[in-house]
């Protein structure tokens, strides 16, 4: 089986792009970006993968996403090898999110992070810049194939909803969101959402 998931270079990479960010889903034109692989030789390699179970797969808006399967019977392996190796694929969408603005924290989620029911897919708490919102928003909708929910938040209002337990920021927290800036005082925030 191994030998099946490593049989080409650009399948190499496209497993080792979603071994590095476990927590995210991905949408097609990101794998394509990401990966560098074509259209065809892309489907037909995640064709592959969902056979043998590497990859999950959640929809919204007929619109597939897919993220790596943590149960697959080679994962610690797979994530060892990974380990070793001294570069590791980016994330573009987490790079661009982390330029936004002066944030405190920044978090993928919902379609991001195979949770398509999450209200809202990037959490920004702190100041952004409208012209980079707006670039980054253009970016991050192209990259998932859908439009983009995001939300908002001054550090004030978010401690305040973290402490009255609002279902909105405690259903983002409690999903697995992908962490892209942590700069907040309280580390309870990377304790909830690092749950490797």
């Amino acid at each position: 089986m191994l030998t099946q998931l490593l049989s080409s270079k650009p399948k190499g990479r496209l497993i080792n792009l979603f071994l590095a960010h476990p927590n995210r889903s991905f949408a097609l034109t990101q794998l394509r970006a990401d990966s560098g692989m074509n259209t065809v030789l892309l489907a037909k390699t995640i064709k592959e993968l969902r056979k043998i179970d590497f990859l999950s797969q959640t929809e919204k808006n007929r619109k597939k996403y897919y993220q790596v399967n943590k149960h697959f019977a080679l994962y610690p392996e797979l994530l060892s090898m990974l380990r070793k190796m001294k570069h590791s694929p980016a994330d573009s969408m987490a790079k661009k999110a982390a330029k936004v603005g002066d944030c405190k924290l920044v978090v993928l989620t919902g379609v991001f992070a195979g949770h398509p029911r999450v209200e809202t897919d990037v959490l920004f708490v702190g100041r952004v810049s409208g012209a980079r919102l707006s670039k980054f928003l253009r970016f991050a909708s192209k990259m998932a194939e859908a439009e983009v929910n995001y939300t908002v938040l001054t550090p004030q209002e978010f401690e305040y909803r973290k402490i009255m337990n609002d279902r909105f920021v405690k259903n983002i927290l409690e999903n697995n969101p992908v962490v892209v800036v942590d700069k907040t005082k309280n580390r309870s925030i990377a304790k909830l959402v690092y749950k490797l």
